[in-house]
């Protein structure tokens, strides 16, 4: 049993404003449609869309290259969002966006070692899989937000992980 959903939310997300959008107004050339693989994605889009503070944004248009511990391999490490914002004080902040499940968010302890679930209390082959699972899905995700990290700092952008906790904002 796989720890990912098999049916998912996705589609094709058309800007009411296709001018402050990446992926249509040229920025970015090799950008393509805004595709959403998660209801949360979309819930973004709209967001960017519709917020006046939002001056610009792209779905999928940054890549940045990664090495996975996990298989010994340099991978390339698509992010969710680009968004290029105006705060309250007229500064301009350039984010960058991951958007994944709380169970998919790597945590650190005090240290800056990563945290990872406790094994089942029941070990049974299917439960000891998934937890195995969970735990790749976590290492990668930490690996990937560690590069991400390192190339927001070089670029001026911060980077931030978005969960249901914090999107539940945006539906309100």
């Amino acid at each position: 049993m796989s720890i990912f959903a098999k049916e998912y939310n996705s589609g094709t997300f058309v800007p009411k404003n296709p001018e402050k959008c990446f992926n249509y107004n040229g920025q970015y050339p090799d950008a393509k449609p805004i595709t959403f693989r998660s209801s949360w994605e979309r819930i973004v889009c709209n967001f960017c869309d519709q917020q006046e503070n939002i001056l610009a944004y792209g779905s999928e248009v940054l890549s940045i290259p990664y090495y996975s511990k996990t298989d010994n391999k340099t991978h390339k490490y698509i992010t969710d969002f680009v968004m290029v914002t105006r705060s309250k004080d007229g500064s301009i902040r350039k984010l960058v966006i991951e958007i994944k499940p709380e169970s998919q968010a790597a945590r650190l302890d005090e240290h800056g070692n990563l945290i990872l679930p406790p094994p089942p209390k029941k070990p049974t082959q299917r439960r000891i899989n998934s937890w195995h699972e969970r735990c790749l899905v976590i290492m990668r995700n930490n690996e990937k937000w560690q590069a991400a990290r390192e190339y927001c700092h070089r670029h001026g952008y911060t980077f931030k992980v978005l969960t249901e906790k914090e999107l539940g904002i945006l539906c309100v």
